[in-house]
């Protein structure tokens, strides 16, 4: 069982399960991140594209494969290699830092399942963090908590 924003939600009664980031799921998850972020956020996407993607893959390196934050992987329950989403969060769960769900698999509940209950923060947000943001009480907009 788990609490997500003030809502407890059995993680057996759902298809996916959430799992902890394993090396092998790097590339997916940075480039989801890369472009999510590019085509999700309108200051982002007025950069030119190689410029963008030149300049933000090292912020996106150093952000993943950091010791200070925890990804969670939303994948098949029965196939923990398919990942339908992921999260990436300060190791103590106070800052939101990226939510991304595959497409055919929003509105499910994986994005909701993925955040903490009570971030003081998001660093980066894309649409689906401002859809997020004002669900998540007292919690900022704040690109700074990088």
């Amino acid at each position: 069982m788990v609490v997500v924003i003030g809502v407890v939600i059995n993680m057996n009664d759902y298809p996916w399960l959430i799992r902890d980031y394993q090396e092998t799921d790097f590339n997916f998850v940075k480039s989801c991140f890369l472009r999510g972020l590019y085509y999700g956020d309108s200051w982002f996407s007025l950069i030119p594209k190689d410029i963008f993607m030149h300049n933000y893959s090292k912020a996106a390196d150093v952000l993943i494969l950091s010791p200070k934050r925890t990804i969670k992987i939303a994948c098949v329950k029965d196939d923990p290699d398919t990942i339908l989403g992921y999260s990436i969060m300060k190791d103590d769960f106070s800052v939101v830092d990226f939510v991304f769900v595959k497409k055919a698999h929003r509105k499910q509940g994986i994005g909701k399942s993925l955040v903490p209950q009570h971030p003081k923060s998001v660093s980066h947000l894309t649409t689906l963090g401002k859809m997020l943001l004002p669900k998540l009480q007292n919690c900022v907009f704040n690109p700074f908590e990088l």
